[in-house]
């Protein structure tokens, strides 16, 4: 009796076993197969497309090229420029983990603006930064853009370098000389003319001579507003002025302090007739030569140094006006009579040169447009 109750308890024991592993069973094969159940676990754990993973992390700069540049310019070793130069080159080395060093020259130490352009060019110098200007020393119709009183005011000049004529004027220069614009955003204060008299009529013009840059609708406009010219470098027109070689120059606000214009002319007609920006130009072999990464770091330095020498210039204007009033400095605000003349004087030369072909036909009025 005793055996076959303990036979009953085994049989009952061994019943529930098999129960539970039947359930256990059935609960894996509700997912799949235990292979499928593991790499649904998997499925679940693994980061979604375009995640960040443990092994995700930013550009390891390391396995790229060091480049060592030289970034040439003409202005004053203290003006804006030079300073939003060495601003560019420590964002650079900074963010490239130091695979990209630039050496900053001011003052014409690399030789003229002209010669530095050539030398990008020729792939002799790594950087030019200056005027936008001197992206007219190549490209014809960018010419157009250095005749006076061709843009109205700064939003009519932001619009214009965002527009596709200037995106045309920088592609021309990359195809024909091989020269990059990686930064046109240095706004500069506008252009004035400094003198050393009041200007009321155009006959005030009359007699006097203009330091102006070797760019030829530079000279045609000087010379449309009846003013003589003279070819002079830029590091050397404070002495040209102080002797007598010109009687004038035209600069923006900044440069007139910086470069010390008006101690020797103590005039600054507030004529505003031209506005540019200062352009990062580059070799652009030189740029295609570097990693991806690289060329994307440059071009972020160049263009966040533009944005802080735009802010720096403007809160710097008045300070400097100021400085210079209280050294005797006189600005004189034209009339709009004045201004009007000089502008009808420009347009009926711009409108010679175009139909001479200087730049191709009807670009002065497309540019005047912009924005209307």
């Amino acid at each position: 009796m005793r055996k076959r109750l303990w036979s009953m308890v085994l049989c009952l024991a061994l019943s529930v076993s098999l129960l539970s592993g039947c359930g256990k069973k059935a609960e894996t094969g509700s997912g799949g197969s235990p292979a499928d159940t593991e790499e649904a676990s998997e499925a679940q754990d693994a980061p979604e497309e375009g995640a960040a993973t443990e092994n995700d992390g930013e550009y390891d700069f390391s396995q790229d090229k060091t480049f060592n540049m030289t970034a040439g310019g003409i202005q004053s070793a203290e003006d804006t420029v030079t300073l939003a130069m060495q601003k560019m080159a420590e964002i650079a080395e900074e963010k490239s983990g130091g695979t990209i060093k630039i050496t900053v020259s001011p003052a014409g130490q690399l030789g003229d603006a002209t010669s530095q352009m050539e030398a990008v060019s020729l792939g002799t110098q790594e950087i030019f930064v200056d005027a936008s200007s001197w992206l007219s020393t190549f490209v014809d119709d960018a010419l157009v853009t250095s005749m006076f009183f061709l843009i109205r005011d700064e939003e009519h000049f932001r619009q214009f370098l965002e527009s596709g004529i200037e995106a045309d004027f920088e592609q021309q220069l990359a195809d024909q000389q091989g020269v990059r614009v990686i930064a046109n955003n240095w706004l500069r204060t506008p252009r004035s003319i400094v003198c050393k008299k009041e200007l009321n009529t155009l006959e005030d013009l009359k007699g006097m001579k203009m330091r102006v840059p070797d760019i030829k609708s530079y000279m045609e406009s000087a010379t449309a507003l009846g003013l003589g010219t003279a070819q002079v470098a830029w590091g050397e027109t404070y002495l040209a002025i102080q002797q007598g070689v010109v009687d004038s120059c035209e600069s923006p606000l900044d440069s007139i302090y910086t470069m010390k214009f008006y101690e020797t002319t103590k005039h600054v007609v507030l004529t505003e007739h031209i506005r540019d920006s200062v352009m990062v130009y580059m070799n652009e072999d030189l740029l295609e030569g570097m990693s991806e990464a690289q060329q994307a770091v440059l071009k972020e330095a160049a263009k966040e140094a533009g944005e802080w020498y735009t802010e720096q210039v403007k809160s710097a204007a008045a300070e400097y006006k100021q400085t210079m009033e209280d050294e005797g400095t006189v600005f004189d605000q034209p009339s709009q009579e004045l201004i009007d003349g000089m502008t009808k004087a420009i347009a009926a030369r711009a409108e010679e040169l175009e139909a001479e072909g200087l730049w191709r036909a009807g670009l002065f009025k497309e540019i005047q447009e912009i924005g209307k």
